[in-house]
């Protein structure tokens, strides 16, 4: 069943005023309270029509996860990015947890950056957003796989949600209706409540996109 980068700098005078409400902020308190509801991705186990019983384990994810998201299986390449997000698909959401048992969205991306690329970023959404680590930036025609996305989701906290954009306009996050799943930054709920996107810079100073 087929279910349906140049980069631009955050106006200082806006990073000042954001810096002064950093204190205040929480993990993804946001999505504690938000009774706003959207659409995510169910992600099923791959239909074995979809890949030759003899493909790797690496082409069949590709596979599955290109069908999602509505691109060229052949267009990914990081099969650690994509294992580790299926291995983490529907974990429940917990604020403030940290494991499979149950997880927010900023410890969903901490564990996802240090596993899957090996970059230490902090805890919070907030903290993510405003860590040297991470360069933002405006505009979605320059969105890249492994770029972070962050949302104010609540009146007076101007960071309070964090995922990774994918492909296509789809990106991975934990929320609190569906879990850990994939969004798109086109429907109506996040759409509205986009803030900006975050590159992650290796020690190396390339961008994650560059390393695959």
């Amino acid at each position: 069943m087929q279910i349906f980068q140049y980069r631009f700098p955050v106006s200082p005078l806006t990073i000042t005023g954001w810096f002064c409400l950093v204190v205040f902020l929480t993990a993804c308190s946001s999505s504690r309270k938000s009774t706003n509801r959207y659409e995510t991705i169910v992600v099923k186990p791959a239909d074995p029509a979809l890949a030759p019983a003899n493909a790797s384990a690496e082409r069949k994810m590709f596979i599955k996860y290109g069908a999602y998201l509505k691109i060229d299986p052949d267009s990914l390449s990081n099969y650690t990015l994509y294992a580790f997000i299926d291995k983490w698909m529907k974990t429940p959401y917990k604020y403030g947890g940290n494991d499979e048992n149950g997880i927010d969205c900023s410890g969903f991306i901490q564990r996802l950056l240090n596993d899957v690329y090996n970059i230490q970023v902090p805890r919070t959404s907030a903290q993510q957003f405003f860590t040297k680590n991470v360069e933002p930036f405006h505009g979605k025609n320059y969105f890249s796989e492994g770029d972070l996305v962050f949302f104010c989701t609540v009146p007076g906290q101007p960071i309070s949600h964090v995922g990774m954009f994918l492909h296509n306009q789809y990106f991975i996050n934990a929320s609190t209706s569906s879990g850990v799943s994939i969004a798109n930054l086109d429907d109506p709920y996040w759409k509205k409540r986009f803030v900006a996107a975050g590159r992650v810079r290796i020690k190396s100073q390339s961008t994650i996109s560059n390393r695959h």
